[in-house]
């Protein structure tokens, strides 16, 4: 048979028949008969563009002030997503997380007799790049997820490295630009996809593959994002004050002093009304919703509150904690009473006299009756 009766042949082969990408047997048997074929060339467009169609952008980012509930929203997003299959992996980044945590490297590893050898190991990126890869050759394109978590927690520039240039999007969703495959990463896709390491001279994104990402401004510690870095991401702001009605919950402040009974929600947004007014703090300073957690106050499903200890509790550790060491460092005197706005300990001693008052002694008057439920 000639060389071009053999490429026709595979061509159709694979034109016809769904290929199993879990069956490494039946993989090599249709994708390398003949290495010549380029029908599964990694560089033909036909190989990242699928017929999904989603909504949801591609690259996206949510960010709002603490508490706001933006992991919240894209577990949400991602249940809806996914809810005809695919697949998702979550990662958080911090400061010392890396390209070779993010997207692979090789490493030592040990077999089961002790022998160390050296291997490609995958992140996260490459995982879920490999798996949409599998999925996107299949008559059954599904969307292939990767959260990260606190996203400027990390130095980005730095983690994504040349996969940065990937995030450009075409209009069919797929990278404008590709980049080279270094030589590791070329052997581990032809393990992974089948074929040779020659097949896979460059890496694209394939337009079943999603990247979410949660991104907090006010946290300390954080890296800022270039302009290069952000245009790429579609950017979705969670309002202070977005879904408060998911998080009713009333509470007496201070134990068996009914006089103290709160409604979270109108506290959270006093104390956000008192940080503008005389501290003139940033709005990704302020308090969500969802800061105090449902978890955190052992609240039930209609957010009544079971467990008072462990609002107060969780009131001092969490809310006190975040005005004091964060959000009003440079202001403790204009957010609690001038006595006791000095020392952690004393703010919380004054909370379990008198709740709200270490605020002010005018502080319900001036701004809690004045907030809505």
């Amino acid at each position: 048979m000639s060389s071009y009766q053999k490429r026709v042949d595979t061509f159709l082969q694979l034109s016809a028949k769904k290929i199993d990408f879990h069956n490494e047997e039946v993989l090599t048997s249709k994708i390398c008969e003949d290495s010549t074929s380029d029908s599964y060339h990694v560089s033909d467009d036909s190989v990242f563009s699928t017929e999904l169609k989603s909504s949801y952008p591609r690259n996206r980012i949510i960010f709002g002030a603490p508490g706001t509930g933006k992991s919240w929203q894209l577990d949400t997003d991602k249940n809806k997503l996914l809810e005809n299959g695919g697949e998702f992996e979550r990662v958080t980044f911090h400061p010392d997380y890396t390209y070779s945590q993010f997207v692979g490297a090789y490493k030592p590893t040990t077999d089961e007799n002790g022998e160390i050898s050296y291997q490609f190991i995958p992140g996260p990126f490459m995982r879920i790049y490999v798996n949409a890869l599998k999925n996107s050759r299949t008559d059954y394109p599904l969307p292939y997820l990767l959260i990260i978590e606190e996203i400027n927690r990390a130095r980005v520039a730095s983690v994504f490295g040349d996969v940065f240039q990937l995030l450009d999007r075409k209009e069919d969703e797929t990278s404008q630009y590709a980049i080279q495959a270094s030589e590791d990463i070329k052997k581990y896709l032809a393990a992974e996809l089948g074929g040779y390491s020659s097949d896979y001279p460059i890496l694209k994104l394939p337009n079943n593959m999603f990247l979410w990402a949660t991104m907090n401004s006010a946290d300390q510690g954080v890296y800022p994002m270039d302009t290069a870095f952000k245009r790429r991401w579609t950017f979705e702001y969670i309002g202070i004050d977005a879904k408060q009605e998911k998080a009713k919950c009333t509470v007496n402040l201070v134990k068996n002093k009914p006089e103290t009974n709160i409604n979270w929600n109108r506290l959270r947004k006093a104390i956000n009304a008192k940080l503008l007014d005389t501290c003139r703090v940033n709005e990704d300073k302020l308090l969500g919703p969802f800061f105090l957690s449902q978890k955190a106050i052992k609240a039930d499903e209609d957010k009544h509150i079971i467990d008072e200890d462990a609002f107060r509790k969780a009131f001092k550790s969490k809310v006190i904690m975040y005005l004091f060491e964060d959000a009003a460092r440079q202001y403790r005197s204009r957010l609690f009473k001038s006595d006791i706005c000095k020392m952690y300990s004393s703010i919380c001693d004054e909370f379990d006299k008198h709740g709200m008052a270490i605020f002010g002694d005018d502080f319900k008057s001036a701004y809690y009756d004045q907030q809505k439920d």
